[in-house]
């Protein structure tokens, strides 16, 4: 806990604690980047469940730099919030749920863009994607609502 308490006595961690607009700013960033991440990993789960088939999915393989600009967002907006409470949110067994739903979610997306953008550019982008393809974009779906669930209770729970 040495570690811990140490980083949120740092000047970011208190920054983001005590000023007026560091923890809010910080919020409203790590939403945004969410809403990017989210946004565009649902719209390539979709699209692999189904949902609008005449969209080829090789041209949904755009939507990546995206979900990287708002995973990096989340990323640097987290952590820099992390450093406010460290001792609480690392105390928190609702914050540990989400930060492994988290890991789980970026391996699940890794998995369905390899898989998907693979069948897509050996030319099978016209047949539907594979049973096991669709079952990554449903837990990849699954991970991530359970992520953002996860990350709003964290406020409301020990």
């Amino acid at each position: 806990m040495g570690f811990l308490e140490w980083l949120q006595g740092t000047w970011v961690g208190v920054l983001v604690a005590e000023t007026l607009w560091g923890y809010p700013l910080l919020e409203t960033i790590h939403t945004i980047g969410m809403a990017m991440l989210i946004g565009s990993l649902g719209l390539i789960n979709l699209r692999v469940l189904g949902y609008k088939p005449e969209l080829p999915l090789i041209n949904a393989r755009q939507l990546l730099p995206l979900a990287w600009i708002g995973f990096t967002l989340n990323a640097i907006s987290g952590s820099l919030l992390f450093t406010s409470s460290a001792v609480e949110f690392f105390n928190s067994y609702t914050f540990r749920i989400k930060m492994t739903l988290i890991v789980l979610g970026g391996i699940n997306a890794a998995l369905l863009a390899q898989r998907v953008f693979k069948e897509a550019a050996a030319g099978t982008a016209a047949a539907p994607p594979s049973a096991g393809t669709k079952w990554i974009a449903a837990t990849s779906l699954l991970f991530w609502f359970g992520a953002i669930c996860a990350g709003r209770l964290v406020a409301y729970t020990p």
